[in-house]
């Protein structure tokens, strides 16, 4: 019989034995947020769950609850976008991971691929090292395939755009129900000004250099996409969460080798 590995599926006495034999735990974290017309909302939920779930079935490690809502408020011009603000989530965090500690569990790896959470998990990942109590490593998820792209032959966008061919590919190969390609658009960023670039969500080029300039999305994109979505298939999906769980499994052996505690 598989042994599980999500906490939330134990009972406290399975959890008790678990937790005295594990030290790593993954703690899968999204958001609800826009994702075009053909992409669920919780796509970055969705994704970040079923990832740890293929990790752990060849990992010795625990899998937490999904933390479902993030911070995403810069897509609050579509509707059914959820939000939690900054200092909530850091709170959040900061509650559910000092609890673990107590629980003895000491290494936390996000699997994470939303970018409005980073700094409420560098937040709390600092707090934590600084008291000496843990040490907590982060994987973005779609940083990860943008750095993959490249050398995936079969993508033609060989970068992730949101709602593009990456996210729609895995979606595909994990919640097919879900994609209504149907309703899939293909749509670029813009910035709304001739001399200005608008390379990603507020990075733009000027004059040869780049800047920031903080806008809400809707104002870059009128269906939420920033890619093209037209060329996603299932086996492009399974290829990237092949090498997703590969690497990760990969990096859960040797964060085991990283020292807990400082000066150690």
């Amino acid at each position: 019989m598989v042994q599980n590995k999500r906490i939330e599926e134990m009972s406290w006495v399975e959890f008790e034995a678990r937790s005295r034999e594990i030290e790593t735990i993954l703690l899968p974290m999204g958001s609800i947020e826009v994702e075009g017309p053909h992409l669920p909302l919780g796509v970055d939920s969705i994704v970040a769950s079923e990832i740890c779930n293929k990790v752990s079935a060849g990992c010795d490690v625990l899998v937490g609850p999904l933390i479902s809502i993030g911070y995403s408020d810069w897509h609050s011009g579509f509707k059914g976008t959820l939000n939690l603000s900054v200092e909530t989530l850091t709170a959040v965090l900061r509650e559910i991971l000092h609890t673990l500690v107590g629980y003895g569990l000491k290494r936390f790896l996000f699997i994470n691929p939303h970018l409005g959470n980073r700094q409420p998990i560098f937040s709390v990942a600092t707090e934590l090292r600084k008291k000496n109590l843990a040490i907590v490593a982060m994987i973005d998820l779609w940083r990860l395939a943008h750095e993959m792209a490249g050398d995936i032959e079969e993508l033609q966008e060989k970068s992730f755009k949101h709602a593009g061919e990456i996210m729609t590919s895995v979606m595909l190969a994990l919640r097919p129900e879900l994609v209504k390609m149907e309703s899939a658009v293909r749509e670029g960023l813009q910035s709304g000004v001739d001399s200005m670039v608008q390379e990603t969500s507020s990075r733009v080029q000027f004059s040869g250099y780049h800047l920031e300039v903080f806008r809400i999305s809707s104002e870059l994109t009128d269906s939420g996409v920033m890619g093209d979505p037209f060329n996603a298939t299932r086996e492009k999906g399974e290829e990237i969460i092949r090498r997703w769980v590969d690497y990760i499994r990969g990096f859960v052996k040797e964060f085991g080798k990283v020292p807990i505690h400082k000066g150690h």
